[in-house]
């Protein structure tokens, strides 16, 4: 038997107001930041239980515990600040609204007066609760349009976290490989010949995103053994071109070289784009990789730099 939709909204509004206090695991927040990516409804529900416990918290409905990690986890990020300082300025407007309206229903020969100001006095008065009106709710729509860019950005964040933390594994998985296989290479005297042999690779695996400006730079380390460096870019979903060109530059701008008619492969849970330089044409020290999208059409468009530096061992 199912749960009624009454009841799985109140879990979702549960569930959202422990991701935005922080009471959820990592694996957790990013099911609940995933499920906002593809579903409108639910984002939309994830933005109005945030306003929901601004408000409880300007109005000081939270309980000890939530109000310390509202203060100590929600509030770690200017812009939700700002929402914060938004909404106890709007709460005092609105109170102060309210107390001008109980005086006003206190004094109703003030209302009878106002039926006897001149025309040109009872435009002005008018004209003037219209703009108040108009502002407010102008104001209103802008804070919800923040609300909405703030939430998706956090999760866009949180996702290139997790793809960065993946890479990182499969790297990781991968240097093992290869240091298993050479732990395991025949002794020299029944080694293959140097015309059988594979050669041996050493790889390493570029995130989108990365640009100058990041403090950590990827490294590529080489052994006297390795033979061809094997760079692997990850795409964007949008990167759909059918063939790609890279070119590989020294920070100074020498050309290293180039390769065309590249295309995307499959790549876990994405496309990725290989290319295989030889060990002997890198030199200690760093590198920029571009990489651009050939169209159908033979016309070239930048898909992104990539910054590496190597080293030998």
């Amino acid at each position: 038997m199912g749960k009624s939709p009454m009841r799985s909204q109140r879990t979702d509004e549960a569930w959202q107001v422990k991701y935005l206090l922080g009471n959820l695991t990592e694996e957790e927040q990013v099911q609940v930041e995933e499920r906002a990516f593809a579903d409108v409804d639910y984002l939309r529900s994830l933005e109005a239980t945030e306003a929901d416990l601004i408000d409880a918290y300007v109005r000081g409905e939270l309980s000890q515990a939530d109000r310390r990690n509202f203060e100590f986890r929600f509030l770690t990020s200017p812009g939700r600040r700002s929402k914060v300082e938004f909404a106890r300025a709007l709460a005092t407007v609105t109170s102060e609204a309210k107390t001008q309206e109980s005086a006003a229903a206190e004094r109703p020969s003030f209302i009878r007066a106002l039926w006897g100001w001149n025309p040109a006095v009872q435009f002005a008065a008018a004209a003037a609760v219209l703009i108040c009106v108009v502002g407010g709710g102008w104001l209103y729509s802008e804070n919800a349009a923040m609300r909405s860019r703030i939430v998706a950005l956090d999760a866009e964040r949180r996702g290139f976290q997790v793809r960065e933390q993946n890479l990182r594994r499969r790297l990781k998985e991968e240097e093992s490989r290869t240091a298993a296989l050479t732990a395991q290479s025949p002794p020299l005297s029944e080694a293959p010949s140097e015309a059988t042999r594979a050669p041996l690779v050493a790889s390493l695996i570029l995130a989108p995103g990365l640009s100058r400006g990041e403090a950590r730079v990827e490294r590529l380390v080489l052994s006297p053994s390795v033979q061809i460096a094997r760079i692997e870019i990850q795409l964007d979903s949008r990167d759909d071109y059918p063939r790609f060109r890279a070119e590989l530059r020294t920070r100074r701008g020498e050309e290293v070289l180039s390769r065309s008619n590249l295309v995307g492969r499959k790549s876990g849970p994405g496309f990725a784009v290989a290319v295989d330089v030889p060990a002997t044409a890198l030199a200690v020290g760093d590198y920029e990789l571009a990489l651009k999208g050939i169209a159908a059409d033979h016309t070239s468009q930048d898909v992104g730099y990539y910054y590496f530096g190597v080293q030998r061992r």
